[in-house]
């Protein structure tokens, strides 16, 4: 067990004693990978040179490969990163060449109907080997198993549960009631029993609070190119 042992005359850092042993190398690899999984986003290792993929979580994988890439406006064309759209590539090319030089980009893909965006964010290592990490867009405000984690903890009843995920997902409440099949009335009073439970004063706090929740994702899994 750690023993934290404070240094009051610099606080600028904090001693631990009795720490265990680092984990090796292959330890160590696994366990970071076990982490991004656990990420609500998609993440993914690639080559700045070659484009070629290292890894990628099961979010990023889904959205590289098959009809995932749809959504992210990415996909993988004999091993190496390519854009869905051919109209798109030149901006991802130019990102690659901005990350190589230490600078971050965002990268907008798709047409004007379905709009997405990926960061490339350049990589310090040791290695000499000069890698990017693409960080996904989320595909929703926040995953259902994080939602009914939020809700769980809140006490929240399972159609209260619903209709926070509705409201989440951007509807009114006439249409969470026409979805539902229940007078607006109700999904009035159950609004209010929600942002009392949630300690939200507004519906606008209520989604900005749900917003900022924990980015659990569903799935594990390892992913590796």
């Amino acid at each position: 067990m750690l023993n934290p042992t404070f240094d009051f005359q610099t606080t600028d850092s904090v001693n631990y004693v009795d720490e265990p042993p680092a984990p090796d190398a292959t330890d160590a690899l696994g366990l970071m990978q076990c982490v991004l999984e656990q990420m609500d986003y998609g993440l993914a290792l690639v080559h700045m040179a070659t484009r070629h993929i290292r890894f990628a979580n099961r979010l990023a994988h889904d959205g590289l490969y098959g009809a995932g890439s749809l959504r992210s406006g990415l996909c993988v064309v004999a091993g190496r990163l390519g854009t869905v759209l051919p109209t798109d590539m030149a901006q991802l090319e130019r990102a690659l060449q901005r990350a190589h030089s230490g600078v971050r980009a965002l990268v907008s893909l798709g047409g004007a109907d379905s709009t997405t965006s990926v960061a490339v964010v350049p990589l310090s290592s040791p290695l000499a080997t000069p890698y990017a990490l693409l960080a996904f867009a989320k595909q929703q405000l926040c995953d259902s198993s994080t939602m009914a984690l939020f809700s769980r903890e809140r006490g929240l009843t399972s159609a209260e549960s619903s209709v926070l995920a509705s409201v989440c997902s951007g509807m009114r409440p006439t249409e969470i009631a026409q979805r539902h099949g229940v007078q607006i009335s109700t999904v009035r009073s159950q609004l209010r029993s929600i942002r009392l439970k949630t300690r939200c004063d507004t519906i606008r706090q209520l989604v900005e609070t749900v917003s900022i929740l924990p980015p659990m994702a569903r799935h594990m899994g390892t992913m590796q190119h």
